[in-house]
């Protein structure tokens, strides 16, 4: 799984940064004609990949505070392939990531955190390398309107704004911290969209 993750990063590493192709309030980022859209909030949004679906937030924190540590685990569990570095955006900024995978049962969690957005997805074993290649893709056309997010969010707001992404999936740091917990209240929130369809974008 390390070396497949591996290759996909350099993969998509190796492309150009398109234009973007989807304008928000604090940012604006592409994805690919093959990305479907569920639903979206000012900084959240919730994607599907042959039929996986995955969510992203806005990092509001790590924006405000970029003393933030990515790169702190919120997990005990070791992850079974882990991808960090850095790019540059298309402004020439610098964006430092971290890509973890972790194995649950016959689940796969996908975690891609970097200083401007979060995406976290649950898939199958084949998949997951494929699926965090698809979300440093979007995570790499990210670009924060960063006064914007400044005047709307003081420091304490920013840290509940997580809190959004519980109507598309569950706030990413489960209270007893495990992921078989996550995957549970996913596949819950999951069942509840269906149910609910939008295609905001």
């Amino acid at each position: 799984m390390q070396e497949r993750l591996d290759e996909e990063i350099a993969a998509v590493s190796a492309l150009p940064i398109p234009s973007a192709s989807h304008r928000k309030p604090f940012y604006t980022y592409y994805t690919e004609p093959s990305i479907g859209h569920y639903h979206s909030t000012e900084t959240s949004n919730a994607f599907s990949y042959q039929s996986t679906k995955f969510v992203m937030n806005l990092n509001v924190q790590a924006i405000m505070d970029s003393s933030t540590d990515i790169a702190q685990s919120m997990y005990t569990q070791k992850p079974i392939a882990k991808n960090t570095g850095s790019f540059q955006n298309m402004l020439d900024e610098s964006v430092s990531y971290v890509c973890e995978i972790y194995q649950v049962d016959r689940h796969y969690a996908v975690f891609f955190t970097s200083s401007a957005v979060n995406l976290f997805g649950v898939t199958e074993i084949g998949d997951a390398a494929e699926l965090a290649g698809k979300m440093y893709s979007i995570a790499r056309s990210v670009i924060v309107r960063k006064d914007v997010v400044s005047q709307v969010y003081s420091h304490e707001s920013a840290i509940d704004y997580e809190g959004e992404a519980i109507n598309l999936y569950k706030d990413i740091a489960p209270e007893e911290g495990t992921l078989q917990e996550l995957i549970e209240d996913k596949t819950h929130i999951d069942n509840k969209k269906d149910e609910n369809k939008t295609t905001d974008n």
